[in-house]
C-alpha cells in the first residue's frame, strides 16, 4: 500500500499547497478529499501547470482545476488488471477506493512496471505427465514443450513466474525428461534457476513433494505444467500470507457451462421456476497452489497422490484451505482443441 499522507489534500486547498504536496511526494498527483475522506477529484502536476499557464493564480482553490471524474478502481484489482486499465486510459496514477468512495491506495504505473524483487519462495512445476489426451503430438514431444506461438508451454509458464518474482524453480519430470532438460538447461536463459527431480514413475500432482522436501522450507507454489495463464503469482502469495494459519491456497477460476435446454426448478412435483438456456459458472481448481511445508507430513511417500487427495485430506481434518480467485487469463491445455485455442488466444494478444 502506498503512503497516502503526502498526496492527500482537502477541498478548498490552494494550488500552492497542491504543488507543495506534489513536490514532497514525487508522485506527480494530489488526491482531493472532502471532510469525510471521500475522494472528490485529483489534480496532476500537469493539470496545475496548465492552469498556471492559463493565468490561474496559485492562490486559487484546487477545486477549480482538479479532475472531478478521475479513473478509479475498487480495492482488489490485480496488478495485471491495473496495468491494463491504466494503459488503456492513458493514465499513470490510479486511486483504489473502498466502498463509499474513501481512498485505500494509490497505484503508480511506473511502480507496477518495475521488475518486482525476487521472492524467496520456490515454485515446483509438475511436468512429468504423458499427455495422453494430446496424442499423437506427445508421442514425440513431452506435453510441456508443445509450442504456443513459437514458444513452449513450459517456457511461457516460467516467464510468468519470473515476472512475479519467482526465480527459484524445481521441475518434476518423467515422460521424455531428457528433452525438457535439454531445452531449459539450468534456466539462466530464462532468467531463473532450474533444478530437476526425475520421478521413477508418475506420482500425481503432489506425490513427488516428500522426495524434495529438504528444499521446501518456506511456503511454496505447485503449478501444473499444462496451463497457460496470466495469473499474478505474487498477488496470490500476498493473499496466502495475509490469511491466518493456512495450510493450502488453491487457485480458482470460473468454468462456464451453457445449458442448451430450459432449466426447471422443482418443489416436489411442482415447477416453480423456468430459466431458458442458462449459463452457469462454477469455481474450479486451476492447477495452481500455495502450500505450507507442514502439509508435506500428510503426503504419503512414494505413492500416487493427487491435489484432490490432499484437498480432501485437509478438509476432512478441518485444516484451513483457502481459494484464491484468478481473474486473469487461464486455460488448461489438455486436449488438441485447447492447444488450437491457446495459439489463437496468443495471436489475438490475450496474453499480452
Amino acid at each position: 500500500m502506498s503512503d497516502l499522507a503526502h498526496v492527500v489534500i482537502r477541498t478548498g486547498a490552494r494550488l500552492r499547497a497542491a504543488l507543495e504536496a506534489i513536490t514532497r511526494s514525487g508522485k506527480q498527483v494530489v488526491l482531493v478529499l472532502e471532510a469525510g475522506g471521500r475522494l472528490v477529484g485529483l489534480a496532476t502536476d500537469g493539470d496545475i501547470r496548465k492552469a498556471i499557464l492559463r493565468g490561474v493564480s496559485l492562490d486559487a482553490a484546487v477545486d477549480d482545476v482538479m479532475n472531478r471524474r478521475p479513473v478509479v478502481a475498487e480495492v482488489g484489482l490485480s496488478r495485471a488488471e491495473a496495468i491494463a486499465l491504466m494503459r488503456s486510459r492513458g493514465i499513470r496514477q490510479l486511486p483504489l477506493l473502498q466502498p463509499g468512495g474513501t481512498v485505500a491506495d494509490l497505484l503508480l504505473l511506473d511502480t507496477l512496471l518495475a521488475p518486482p524483487p525476487a521472492l524467496r519462495n520456490r515454485a515446483v512445476i509438475m511436468a512429468g505427465g504423458e499427455g495422453r489426451r494430446l496424442r499423437p503430438l506427445t508421442e514425440t514431444m513431452p506435453k510441456p514443450l508443445l509450442s504456443i506461438g513459437g514458444r513452449s508451454l513450459l517456457e511461457l509458464l516460467i516467464e510468468r513466474l519470473r515476472q512475479s518474482g519467482l526465480v527459484d524453480i524445481v521441475i518434476a519430470i518423467h515422460h521424455k525428461s531428457e528433452m525438457i532438460r535439454e531445452r531449459l538447461g539450468d534456466g539462466s536463459r530464462l532468467g531463473v534457476r532450474v533444478e530437476y527431480f526425475e520421478e521413477s514413475r508418475p506420482l500425481g500432482t503432489m506425490g513427488a513433494l516428500p522426495l524434495i522436501r529438504d528444499g521446501l522450507t518456506e511456503p511454496f507454489f505447485v503449478v501444473n505444467a499444462d496451463i497457460l495463464t496470466k495469473c499474478d503469482f505474487r498477488a496470490m502469495w500476498d493473499f496466502h500470507r495475509g490469511e491466518t494459519n493456512l495450510a493450502m491456497t488453491v487457485g480458482v477460476t470460473l468454468h462456464q457451462v451453457d445449458i442448451p435446454y430450459g432449466e426447471l426448478t422443482l418443489e416436489g412435483a411442482r415447477v416453480v421456476r423456468c430459466e431458458e438456456k442458462p449459463r452457469k459458472e462454477y469455481p474450479v481448481n486451476a492447477g495452481i497452489y500455495v502450500l505450507d511445508p507442514s502439509v508435506l507430513d500428510l503426503v504419503p511417500r512414494d505413492e500416487y497422490f493427487d491435489a484432490t487427495d490432499l484437498l480432501e485430506l485437509l478438509l476432512a481434518r478441518g485444516i484451513p484451505v483457502a481459494g484464491y480467485r484468478i481473474r486473469e487469463y487461464w486455460l488448461d491445455v489438455g486436449r488438441l482443441h485447447d492447444l488450437e485455442k491457446a495459439n489463437r488466444d496468443l495471436a489475438e494478444g490475450l496474453l499480452d
